[in-house]
């Protein structure tokens, strides 16, 4: 399997020979945002920086830090939570060979999942970008659950067929940074799922073309 399967399906880490979504969504019952969260403001002062082909946002809410492949120092609010699942997401699924260790170990929720992930990462190799007909296109993002602990953030995002998708994320506040939680193992929910239109209520963050 190569880095085309893998952006094909927007941050798909792989489970032996199928493709298993880094992911998770809310699983329903979200808890309230805190008084006085923004769950619609846009991150503000957006920048698009290149990570394996792929275009990705930094803003004044983070990454605030890139070293070796991964993203780090994003802000406790639901900006700094949105950019941090998107970054996560994309960068677990298209981390070359040489990098997807150091991008795990900073990016993701300690446990038992990510152990479990870092396994079957091994037996696959991902030596570079994907050909631009395949790289997918940031749309925009909304919560479905925010507190200062979690943030349950869908990401859309289209591929060069006008084919659209929402992969449902979901980030935790640890060690003082926002980092990727994994599915439980043989957790079966879909995390990634194709979409005909885009919600008009999303965050608009769409990608440079």
């Amino acid at each position: 399997m190569n880095g085309v399967a893998t952006l094909r399906n927007w941050g798909a880490p792989l489970m032996g020979a199928a493709l298993l979504l880094t992911a998770v969504g809310c699983g329903g019952g979200a808890e309230s945002a805190p008084r006085g969260s923004d769950l619609s403001g846009a991150p503000t002062n957006v920048t698009w920086q290149q990570y394996q082909g792929v275009s990705l946002p930094q803003a004044d809410q983070g990454p605030k830090r890139t070293d070796t492949g991964a993203a780090t120092g994003f802000d406790r609010s639901p900006q700094g939570a949105a950019l941090a699942a998107i970054a996560h997401t994309v960068r677990l699924g298209v981390a070359t060979d040489g990098e997807w260790a150091k991008v795990a170990a900073r990016e993701l929720v300690p446990g038992r999942a990510k152990d479990e992930w870092a396994i079957t990462r091994i037996q696959v190799s991902i030596p570079g970008p994907a050909a631009p007909e395949y790289v997918p296109r940031l749309l925009g993002y909304r919560f479905t659950g925010y507190t200062e602990a979690s943030g349950a953030v869908d990401i859309y995002t289209e591929y060069p067929d006008r084919s659209r998708s929402v992969n449902h994320a979901t980030v935790e506040w640890f060690a003082e940074d926002w980092r990727l939680r994994l599915p439980d193992p043989g957790d079966t929910a879909r995390r990634l799922e194709p979409v005909n239109e885009i919600p008009g209520d999303i965050v608009k963050l769409e990608a440079p073309r």
